[in-house]
């Protein structure tokens, strides 16, 4: 093989918003005094290309791995974005206060609006939430776009937001064009598109460290919100089976990415098939991957050129790749 198990160094972003429970919960070396609120922990993006931590590719990056080894690392079925990048993007997100209210474009919206990026369908699963702690997702069926705009003007956008309570192993799948927000006390893992196209709407009132509103995007999130008759969300309900004595859950399928959520009590064996790259994140470990160590909330990438990897030890991991929805779901 070309690649190899490829674990990357992780790059810790600021956020208003964050807190320090990445550096509690998991051990992250956080920088000191800053509120942490985004791990990047597999990404080649313009902000950030993860740099490869070990073994023969060490120091280079991911985007590099793209160019020159496309098929060996993304298979058959995962393709990379129109802007060569690899298509998805994982993080760990620690949310002390609440998100803004906010929404992401589609594909074609991004394109329609010129962006430099693509769409951004996501999924989120909690790894650790605080009593009362809660995932906000969708709009209240009646509000179209005009009563949307005026609930924006005078500031009633919050009484129309559909809220979900939310414990740790909650997931969460958001389609592009769904209006968010992360509720404050939560910890959780992102599987996204590879974008970091945000259209924020509300913010809470909230000023940064000079007294100044963050900016809002409220025209451009018009454009990119699906208004009813687009489906209700809602906290996953997940898919669970048996098989060779690991307990498998899908929690979320589409054509971008699919998740699943494995515990095993001693060892088994994935296949890739060569269809795509599996990321493998750990939640409760230590767990090995084909004999590569891995802690809670580190995460490691399978090219597809792996046929087979093997996971050893006793406890629970997240493993996202590019599915074949007949084959590896129906």
């Amino acid at each position: 093989m070309e690649l190899g198990i490829l674990r990357f160094e992780e790059c810790y972003f600021p956020r208003i918003w964050g807190g320090r429970k990445l550096e509690g919960i998991f051990g992250k070396p956080l920088p000191p005094v800053q509120a942490i609120g985004e791990a990047w922990l597999v990404a080649d993006h313009a902000v950030h290309e993860s740099v490869v931590a070990d073994g023969p590719h060490r120091g280079r990056t991911l985007h590099e791995l793209v160019c020159e080894h496309p098929q060996a690392l993304l298979g058959r079925l995962a393709h990379a974005t129109p802007f060569g990048r690899f298509p998805l993007l994982l993080k760990l997100l620690d949310a002390r206060e609440v998100l803004s209210v906010q929404v992401h474009p589609d594909d074609a919206c991004a394109k329609r609006l010129g962006e430099s990026d693509i769409g951004k369908t996501e999924m989120w699963y909690v790894l650790d939430a605080e009593p009362g702690s809660e995932l906000i997702c969708g709009l209240e069926s009646k509000l179209g776009p005009d009563g949307f705009a005026a609930a924006v003007r005078d500031g009633s956008i919050v009484r129309h937001l559909c809220r979900y309570p939310v414990r740790a192993g909650s997931a969460l799948f958001v389609a592009a064009g769904i209006v968010h927000a992360l509720g404050a006390g939560v910890v959780l893992a992102e599987i996204q598109q590879n974008s970091d196209l945000t259209y924020r709407i509300y913010d809470w009132d909230r000023t940064d460290a000079n007294g100044t509103p963050r900016p809002l995007h409220v025209e451009k999130a018009m454009a990119a919100i699906h208004f009813a008759p687009a489906p209700k969300p809602g906290l996953a309900q997940p898919l669970s089976y048996e098989l060779d004595g690991a307990q498998y859950t899908v929690l979320a399928a589409c054509p971008y990415f699919a998740a699943e959520h494995i515990e095993i009590g001693d060892n088994l064996e994935r296949a890739t098939h060569g269809d795509s790259f599996h990321i493998v994140l750990v939640e409760d470990g230590p767990l090995e991957i084909e004999g590569v160590p891995l802690q809670s909330g580190q995460a490691a990438l399978i090219p597809a050129e792996c046929p087979m990897f093997s996971v050893s030890g006793t406890g629970t991991f997240l493993d996202y790749y590019v599915p074949d929805i007949e084959r590896d779901i129906r």
